[in-house]
């Protein structure tokens, strides 16, 4: 062994370190944050309720639109040529008094289509869809072709959706 071993130092002596004198503050604890946090907390709350009170609004107004939506295409099928011809028509009437245009609604139906189709694309008017969906609910034979037929729900269909009465 050798004889020019220093002595082992223990483990637990603290190191000496210089500026004894100085005391820290504690540290400055993440929580509870800023008192102005709870107010851009509560704003942003606040707005989301807002949104969704706005959501619900829009949909409860426009329950109209899914009912009338629901009956034309699914009830359409099972009717007549001429019946499918009136539903499409007091869809179309049921929907502007829903949306208060009652002396709109209540245009011979010539008129009120021709006032309906300005608002609408060339290829979606119901002036396209010819004599027999103005007239056909006062023919007393009336007699369809399938895709006639279609294009007319088509139209009205697409014409509940996007009107703004």
């Amino acid at each position: 062994m050798p004889a020019a071993q220093a002595p082992l130092q223990p483990a637990t002596q603290a190191i000496d370190l210089p500026h004894k004198a100085y005391l820290l503050p504690q540290s400055v604890p993440m929580w509870p944050p800023v008192w102005w946090t709870w107010l851009i907390v509560a704003a942003i709350i606040l707005f989301i309720i807002g949104l969704f009170v706005l959501w619900y609004r829009r949909h409860k107004k426009r329950t109209y639109r899914r009912e009338a939506l629901y009956a034309v295409t699914n009830t359409s099928s099972e009717l007549s040529d001429k019946d499918c011809i009136l539903l499409c028509h007091e869809m179309v009437r049921r929907c502007l008094i829903s949306e208060g245009k009652t002396e709109t609604a209540a245009l011979p139906s010539k008129t009120l289509f021709e006032t309906l189709d300005k608002s609408m694309p060339a290829k979606r008017q119901f002036s396209s869809l010819g004599c027999e969906f103005i007239d056909g609910p006062y023919r007393s034979q009336i007699e369809l072709e399938t895709e006639q037929r279609n294009t007319m729900i088509k139209n009205t269909c697409y014409w509940i959706r996007k009107h703004h009465a």
